[in-house]
């Protein structure tokens, strides 16, 4: 059996700022750098013994304070494992993006995957690209704990499908935080087994 431990990455500039973020970049914040380093000593007792990333540099610099601190030789990028392209939407703030299509912001509050983004990638996309890489795992990698740093979107597709929720569901979606820890397990068989989905206790949200 192989145990894949998949995780978003740290707090960017862009998350506070409310921008989409997609397949453009922001750097982790102070307390991105820090939801890694505190991720990462959670991680300690996993014995991971191989560490994956998306190409996206929040995503590899997210991944690289926790190979530091687990002590891991190298960080494997995998560019099928990164965030959904959010085409013409990318970089501008979520806010004023409401304000200029707000037909198309009503549909995506509840039926996001039945959006048409302009110049953007569609979820079905985005989902067999990262289910397909997240299945090779077990050939790849018998007998073996990973750690792959992704994510909020490509994360959420992809615990929708280890769940056989519906892409079209997103009623029972739990959220993603920055650097919540998400553990599935893939049989010899090809079975996915959730063992934990979205927690987010190293960060202690509760106390803030």
């Amino acid at each position: 059996m192989t145990r894949v431990i998949l995780t978003r990455h740290g707090e960017t500039q862009w998350n506070i700022e409310g921008r989409v973020q997609g397949a453009m970049d922001s750097p982790l914040t102070a307390n991105g750098i820090y939801q890694a380093r505190v991720l990462a000593k959670r991680l300690l007792d996993e014995k991971i013994s191989v560490l994956y990333s998306s190409d996206l540099p929040r995503a590899r610099a997210t991944a690289d304070e926790i190979r530091k601190v687990l002590n891991l030789p190298e960080v494997k990028v995998e560019p099928a494992m990164r965030e959904l392209s959010f085409g013409d939407w990318e970089g501008q703030e979520w806010n004023r993006l409401r304000g200029a299509y707000p037909d198309l912001f009503k549909l995506w509050e509840h039926n996001p995957d039945q959006v048409k983004i302009p110049g953007g990638e569609s979820m079905q996309h985005v989902t067999e690209r990262a289910w397909s890489f997240f299945l090779s795992l077990a050939d790849k990698h018998p007998e073996q704990t990973l750690c792959i740093v992704t994510h909020g979107m490509t994360l959420q597709l992809l615990i929708k499908r280890a769940l056989g929720i519906p892409i079209e569901d997103w009623t029972n979606v739990p959220w993603q935080y920055n650097t919540a820890v998400n553990i599935l397990d893939i049989t010899t068989e090809g079975e996915v087994i959730p063992v934990l989905i979205a927690d987010h206790k190293h960060l202690n949200l509760e106390n803030k």
